[in-house]
Parts: structure tokens; sequence; C-alpha cells
């Protein structure tokens, strides 16, 4: 009696778990087919947040490093956090175009992934706060060319997503105005728990400090950042500065900037180790989303 109890057991057990195999092969079907055919949204962010991937914050994909010293990168393995792994084909990225690629999916939130989004030149500039003369209008066009030429690779737990970060773009030389599309398969990167709203204002506050946008990156992925090493921010930042102690001056000051502008309470640099604390208002209602 007892051998037959427990066979039975031994089977219900395999019998649940084969269907709960056919219910995940399912599901994972029916969400192949919806990104295929179906139309599909970001979430929509705050209007004072700009949403990313995770991955994104948690890696070098976007440097902290000034233009003149970007490089061109052959599938080479992007540091990044733990739980993340990158790839990168293409002119290194830095916090300029992190700053585009923020505009344009908050500008396409709207609008279903896969479709074109329009505007000129001189909207988006002003969108992200910059001036609107003829040097930026260069920068704009490179950081979309740098962005639909390059070919980032991300493994998640589940998906491997390789890609350009801008699939398309079409621009009128006469108006300025451009037509930019951005890949359906990129929902695969915002997760329930994969991206992270930054605040938008703080970022432009920030301009130009390569240094502080990529920290204010990081530590706006994390409610409760964990202590880092210096190393850690040095490989994270993509940092090119090889002598330690001013690499510790500028974190320093950089984290003061954070201070300044209300997103960080406190920091500490003992050692070579980093703590941070931010502020409570920087972490309220950070990620809530709105129904359009």
């Amino acid at each position: 009696m007892m051998e037959k109890a427990v066979s039975g057991s031994v089977k219900s057990i395999q019998e649940l778990h084969k269907r709960t195999l056919e219910i995940i092969e399912c599901n994972r079907k029916k969400e192949e087919e919806r990104l295929e055919t179906g139309v599909i949204y970001l979430s929509a962010w705050r209007e004072d947040r700009h949403g990313s991937p995770n991955s994104f914050m948690r890696s070098a994909l976007f440097a902290a490093i000034q233009s003149k010293d970007r490089v061109y990168l052959n599938k080479a393995e992007v540091f990044s956090q733990q739980g993340v792994n990158i790839s990168y084909t293409g002119q290194q990225l830095n916090q300029e175009d992190m700053t585009v690629w923020l505009a344009l999916v908050d500008l396409m939130k709207k609008d279903p992934l896969g479709t074109e989004c329009k505007f000129t030149a001189h909207e988006i500039l002003k969108y992200m706060g910059l001036p609107t003369g003829g040097t930026q209008y260069e920068q704009l066009e490179m950081a979309v060319r740098r962005m639909a030429a390059c070919l980032v690779e991300v493994e998640t737990e589940r998906y491997i997503y390789g890609k350009s970060l801008i699939e398309g773009f079409v621009i009128d030389k006469d108006t300025n105005q451009y037509r930019v599309k951005l890949s359906r398969h990129l929902i695969k990167l915002f997760g329930d728990s994969d991206w992270t709203a930054i605040n938008w204002e703080q970022r432009k506050q920030l301009r130009n400090k390569q240094l502080c946008l990529k920290l204010h990156d990081y530590y706006s992925s994390h409610d409760k950042p964990f202590s880092v090493s210096l190393k850690f921010l040095s490989d994270l930042t993509g940092s090119v500065n090889k002598q330690k102690a001013d690499f510790k001056r500028k974190v320093k000051t950089a984290l003061e900037e954070l201070v300044k502008i209300g997103f960080l309470s406190s920091y500490s640099i003992e050692g070579d180790i980093v703590k941070v604390e931010r502020s409570q208002n920087s972490t309220k209602s950070a990620k809530t989303v709105v129904k359009y």
C-alpha cells in the first residue's frame, strides 16, 4: 500500500510539473504573438520622469566620458552590475547620448512601439533644455546616427535582446524634421521591475557633467543603494582616469553635486568604499504609472 501511495504521489508531481511547463510555454507563445502582431506601448511614467531599462543604467553602456575619448568597440563586453550581461558594437556612447535616448523614449511612450515619432531638431533640443545653435543640431544628428548604427546585446534572465537602439530614422534636411522609430522588441527590457523613471529636471541641472549624470542614473535605479567600491564606480562609468586619487576626488565632487540638487541626502567615502543615501523625495512615487 505504501509503495502504491508513493508511486501515486510521484506521478501526481510529475503531471503537475508537466502541466506547469505547458502553461509557461503557452504563455510564452502568446507573448511572442503579441510582440509580433499586437499594439505595444511602453509604461507611461509621470511627466516629470523619463524611463529607461535598468540594464542601461547599471552598466557602462552610456559611459561618463567626453566625446573626444570615444572609441570604436567590436562586440566588446560592457562592464555591468552582477546579473546584467551586455556586449556592444559601434562607436562608444556617453551621457550626451543617454540624454537623447531618454528624450526619444519619452516622446514615443504615447505611441505604439514600431511607429515613427516625428519632431524637429529645435523641438527636441528645447525639450532637453539645450541651446538650439548649429553645434547642437550637429550633435543631435550624430547621437541619432550612433544609436542607429550600433548593436547592443543585452542578456537578461529570460531574453537576449540584440538590436540597435534606434531601428531607423529619416531627417528632412530642409526642415530639420526627424522621423525616428524604436524597435517593438524593446519592450522586453521594460519588464515590471526592469526599468526606472529618472527625475528629468534633476538630470537637466547636471548638464555637461558626465560623471554626475552617470552616478545619478545608476543610483536612480536603486531605492536603497548598497555600498560599492571606487573600482566598481570607475568600471561602471567607463572612466579613462588612471589616477585613483584623482578619480576619488572627482567622485566626491560629483556626489556633493547630487546632494546639492536634492537627489542624495548624504554620502561617505571610507577608504575605497562609497556609501550613499537617497533623499526621501527622490524615491517617492518615482515609478508611478500614468494611464492615457
